[in-house]
């Protein structure tokens, strides 16, 4: 037995020492790293705590393996000191001070990344590996990394030859596994909608519209409400709900109470108000024409067509469009003689329309807007403010009433947004409420169609009547007694998804969540793409 030093006391239960072994006195820095094993210094408590102790320690043991390879001794004490720093955080909280281990590795991964990239980014390696596939030049990449940071900062020969070879095939597999994570989160959010689809959206809603969720938040949850509850189904049911809007957001562009049914006699009055608003403006005076008057009636298209035509195929008598147009071509005219000209225009080429003549409808029009351009003109320059307001007032609500018209059948006082749409596609200067149905429209088409085009909405199918008399007669032969509340759940469960999905908790969080990290500036933007898309297909349909 090897004898104790003096005042030493012996202990039971202590395995011997091995032969030739002698007892050494505890060092300083023995009991540093004795201190440094100690729970307090390892973070006293909570989380934030050991997780940076333990990622410390292990950054500190990384840098002593580092070292170890140019001083083996100087490096050794790193490696000892970082291992007691993780041990004491390890000691207080074991998964907070593993997390603070793990994410330490951030640090000298992003490290080797921008060294990486520095190093493809010279000309000479560049041209090298620019033959080489992205994917595996990638994969060699992230292997290259990963070996390397594992040789570096892993402790011991030994130990370093085995992590060097797990790091490069776990770097290797690092593209693969982003590319599958990438796929996942995909296939659970879906494909993101555009920004102007967005800014639709959130506008549509703002003025009450609800939209089938998959349509702008096409996430998994979103996906399955949907497709359980039919996703036909759902858009009719948003159709019809919208179609209700659609209707009040019309009458009030047109200055009605919203509950107003539009027809072609509410059109007609309003057209025949406005028109008078014309004759009591009180405005007088003289205008005399210039060659610009007379080159904009020559511009109008049927107009040219008809002289054309005449050039060589004389018919003997002048067209109705030719005289309609050659009518106007006066030096001078009285304001309210071309006021009441306005009138007598407007009631020909309703008559005209509804006759089927849309030649003589068009020249017309085209004539009248062509006289009430050059009297907004007259009173531009003779400083009429006032009266110009008025007068642009009227002239835009008889406008709208045309454009309400075209889109409005006449036997239900249904007006189709489509065809809101259409016209809006078309470069028809549309504004206010008729603007906003038409963007909403063009976004959401599956959403904006006519309770005529989609007839009945029954909302129970012969799907779930089915449905429910298998999972009814299914409990039934169980013997649970509970066939009735099945049987009823299973044939309304898809009407109830119906309703939650154009619910207004669902269709708050539709735009919500993705539009509050929209800078204002990305929502302008997103505004004027979806203007300038529409004008582009404007100008592209007059051009054909």
């Amino acid at each position: 037995m090897i004898p104790l030093p003096k005042g030493a006391v012996a202990v039971d239960d202590v395995p011997p020492l091995p032969q030739g072994a002698v007892l050494q006195p505890e060092t300083a820095y023995d009991r540093f790293l004795t201190s440094l094993r100690n729970p307090q210094t390892g973070g006293r408590s909570g989380v934030f705590g050991p997780a940076l102790v333990g990622g410390t320690g292990e950054l500190i043991k990384g840098a002593g393996a580092l070292t170890q390879m140019a001083f083996p001794d100087a490096g050794t004490r790193m490696v000892e000191v970082g291992e007691a720093l993780t041990a004491g955080a390890k000691s207080v909280n074991p998964v907070s001070a593993t997390v603070g281990q793990v994410g330490s590795y951030l640090a000298p991964f992003s490290a080797a990344q921008k060294t990486a990239t520095a190093i493809g980014n010279i000309p000479q390696v560049a041209r090298a590996v620019g033959q080489i596939p992205s994917f595996a030049r990638a994969t060699g990449q992230q292997a290259a990394i990963g070996g390397a940071l594992g040789y570096g900062l892993t402790p011991d020969q030994q130990n370093r030859e085995q992590a060097a070879l797990f790091g490069t095939v776990t770097g290797g597999a690092t593209p693969t596994i982003e590319k599958g994570i990438r796929s996942a989160a995909n296939f659970l959010r879906g494909t993101a909608p555009s920004q102007g689809t967005m800014q639709a959206a959130a506008q549509g809603q703002e003025a009450g519209y609800v939209i089938p969720p998959t349509q702008v938040n096409p996430s998994l949850l979103n996906r399955i409400i949907e497709g359980t509850a039919g996703k036909l189904t759902t858009a009719q049911n948003a159709s019809f709900k919208n179609q209700q809007i659609t209707n009040q957001l019309v009458a009030k562009s047109l200055g009605l109470p919203e509950d107003t049914v539009v027809t072609p006699e509410v059109l007609n009055n309003l057209r025949t108000t406005a028109g008078k608003a014309y004759e009591n403006l009180g405005v007088t005076g003289t205008i005399k024409t210039s060659p610009k008057f007379n080159k904009a009636l020559d511009e109008i298209s049927v107009y040219k067509d008809a002289k054309q035509a005449e050039k060589d195929f004389p018919t003997g008598k002048i067209s109705p469009i030719v005289e309609v147009i050659d009518s106007l071509r006066s030096p001078v005219f009285d304001v309210r003689s071309a006021m009441s000209k306005i009138n007598v225009l407007r009631n020909d080429a309703d008559m005209a329309f509804k006759a089927g003549d849309t030649g003589l409808f068009k020249a017309n029009k085209e004539a009248g807007k062509i006289l009430e351009n050059t009297i907004e003109n007259y009173l531009a320059n003779t400083k009429q403010t006032d009266l110009l307001n008025e007068f642009r007032n009227a002239r835009q609500l008889i406008a709208k009433t045309y454009s309400v018209g075209k889109a409005l059948n006449p036997a239900t006082g249904t007006v189709n947004a489509a065809k809101l749409a259409e016209q809006l596609k078309a470069g028809k200067p549309l504004s206010g409420e008729l603007k906003q149905v038409g963007e909403f429209s063009s976004a959401f088409p599956t959403a904006t169609k006519t309770t005529e085009t989609m007839g009945s909405l029954p909302q129970i199918s012969p799907l779930d009547v089915g449905g429910a008399l298998i999972a009814g007669g299914g409990t039934y032969l169980s013997g649970s007694g509970a066939e009735t509340p099945v049987t009823l759940a299973t044939l309304l469960a898809r009407p109830a998804l119906r309703s939650v999905a154009l619910s207004r908790p669902i269709q708050s969080r539709l735009t919500n969540q993705q539009m509050q990290n929209v800078s204002p500036e990305t929502r302008n933007l997103a505004r004027m793409l979806m203007l300038q898309g529409a004008t582009k297909y404007g100008a592209s349909k007059e051009e054909q």
